[in-house]
């Protein structure tokens, strides 16, 4: 059974995910990013901001890969 909301998925290094910038700044303020190997700790798994899109709507989403390095 495929999972559309990647819910508790198991991640694996290559893993693309999509969350909005607001959600990576949130994370910051959590303690969640370190800032020398510029990865982001997020559910147990290393991942680093691949690219990121400014939509109409002035939002920004951030396409992240799951590193694990």
């Amino acid at each position: 059974m495929s999972n559309p909301f990647n819910v508790l998925q198991p991640w694996k290094p290559g893993d693309t995910r999509e969350l909005s910038d607001r959600a990576l700044k949130k994370a910051q303020l959590e303690g969640k990013f370190d800032s020398y190997a510029q990865v982001y700790l997020l559910e147990g798994q290393r991942w680093k901001v691949l690219g990121k899109v400014n939509l109409p709507s002035g939002d920004t989403v951030c396409t992240l890969v799951c590193v694990n390095e």
